[in-house]
């Protein structure tokens, strides 16, 4: 049997990422379990609910941290009005609503304006956000509002910055280690810190008490600008920022750089075996920049959460809402997140194309129950959830050579029967200027027709379809005249959510 494919009549996207949509598979299954074919001539622009952009219509704002919570979906709180603070609700990180103020500045208080960068952490019943603030001298430092419920209200615990090292401090991130442990971490603000006679924004860090209310020793000092890629915004040099991430015993402190009105600002991240060091930063940072795109600027200050299904790691930043004209007025964006086989953390981003969902909003990213293999050798690298999009992380392309006939073939296997419905294919650095068209096939029974990749199309190809059940699916890549391979990055393969709330997986 056939799958059929009609063309598009447009190529979606010109930057660096686009997207090119390919059509529809329609899948009648007779009550006798057998399969028939309909040509599939549904070609739509919207694809449904499968995939998203970056456009999550909030712009106007700074510094998104996103809490995810235990029965009530995602809340985001951000740098947002000049007298406290806006949240918003959602439960599939990609559609928020319910904008509200959570936090709002007293008459009477100690703050006065420049509310920044709110973290919400959830503590013994309580949630408790801790926040920057300008004081009646006109000196940044760290508040703690408290409050019952994630949306608020939050109440300051006391009527004074509850953390006040002497100088000004902004950007407060906590971190809960697995052993109880409680850590604040901040940037020790470039307003009032002069070193070797330039301005800077350094990061310390500092055990906290059990009940999150006082500090227990001195600061430290962790981070400080010093790579290259840091020092582009000239005599005033920034590391702040600070969010801090476990993984298999080892700590990851990412921050970001530049000026946060530039096009340079930009994340990093150090690795250390204790959570106050010392740190070393990745040779390979920046970990998420706009580079010299132009669809894109000023990545930076930002949060990681999981996924709904708590599969993924989702890096939550902001960008220019208008990259032409980098200002304060910024956007929220969310990109996949994840660690390497050697521990190196990295972000699948800044995109501004189609991409898809969070796994266990309205599909399951089930490409972790697949295998790869490529011309007959294991792929390990199409599967591993990381596609490269800047020119350093080109180690993570497979180069594919042609065989006779000029085609390339990569077969995903599982153990079992999948529903899937939808398929994004990552080029290489090379982008899809070396592939004429791509076929499928699904456990040697089901195919479709060849599918022509227009010229323009670069990254990522989506191919949704109504859902079919697959143990196995060959990928078929036809080479351009003059082409004898080609570099793919990534195949990520989807099931409806529904799928797996019906199968209880």
């Amino acid at each position: 049997m056939k799958i059929g494919w009609k063309r598009p009549a447009v190529a979606l996207g010109a930057a660096a990422v686009c997207i090119l949509l390919a059509g529809m598979l329609l899948v009648i299954l007779s009550e006798k379990g057998k399969t028939e074919m309909e040509m599939g001539i549904y070609f739509k622009k919207e694809t449904g609910n499968a995939f998203f952009t970056n456009d999550l219509g909030i712009t106007d704002i700074g510094d998104p941290f996103v809490l995810k919570t235990e029965t009530d979906g995602y809340y985001m709180y951000c740098t947002s009005a000049p007298n406290g603070f806006y949240c918003w609700k959602s439960e599939d990180l990609v559609n928020w609503s319910g904008k509200e103020m959570c936090y709002v500045r007293q008459p009477d208080s100690w703050c006065v304006d420049c509310f920044w960068a709110p973290e919400v952490v959830f503590y013994e019943g309580k949630y408790y956000m801790f926040y920057t603030a300008k004081n009646q001298q006109d000196s940044l430092r760290i508040g703690l509002a408290v409050s019952e419920k994630p949306g608020g209200p939050f109440v300051d615990v006391k009527n004074e910055p509850l953390f006040d090292f002497g100088y000004a401090a902004i950007d407060a991130n906590v971190l809960i280690d697995a052993d109880g442990k409680k850590y604040l971490y901040y940037s020790r603000d470039c307003s009032e810190n002069v070193v070797d006679g330039l301005k800077k924004s350094e990061i310390y860090g500092v055990p906290l008490s059990d009940d999150l209310l006082s500090v227990q020793g001195e600061a430290v000092k962790l981070l400080t600008p010093q790579q290259k890629w840091e020092k582009e915004s000239g005599d005033t040099q920034w590391n702040e920022g600070p969010e801090m991430i476990t993984h298999e015993g080892k700590y990851y402190l990412t921050y970001s750089a530049n000026f946060f009105a530039s096009p340079s600002y930009s994340l990093g991240y150090a690795v250390s075996d204790s959570p106050l060091g010392p740190f070393v930063k990745a040779e390979e940072n920046p970990l998420l920049t706009s580079g010299i795109r132009k669809d894109v600027s000023g990545t930076g200050h930002h949060s990681f959460t999981l996924s709904p299904d708590g599969t993924q790691l989702w890096a939550v930043y902001h960008s220019h809402t208008n990259p032409q004209a980098p200002s304060g007025n910024r956007k929220v964006n969310i990109d996949r997140a994840g660690f390497t086989a050697d521990g190196k953390l990295y972000i699948n981003g800044p995109v501004t194309a189609m991409q898809p969902v969070p796994s266990g909003a309205a599909a399951v990213d089930i490409t972790n129950r697949f295998t790869a293999m490529a011309n007959g050798e294991k792929a390990a690298l199409l599967v591993d959830g990381f596609f490269s999009i800047y020119k350093k992380h080109a180690d993570m392309d497979m180069k594919l050579e042609a065989e006779n006939g000029g085609t390339v073939k990569v077969t995903l296997e599982a153990d079992e029967e999948l529903p899937v419905y939808a398929a994004a294919i990552y080029p290489g650095q090379g982008g899809m200027k070396d592939i004429y068209s791509v076929s499928l096939c699904v456990d040697d029974r089901i195919c479709s027709e060849e599918y022509i990749v227009g010229e323009e199309a670069v990254s990522p190809l989506l191919l949704s379809f109504e859902p079919v059940q697959a143990q196995k699916i060959d990928f078929v890549f036809t080479m351009r005249e003059g082409a004898d391979s080609l570099k793919l990055s990534e195949i990520t393969i989807l099931q409806p959510a529904e799928s797996q709330n019906r199968l209880g997986k």
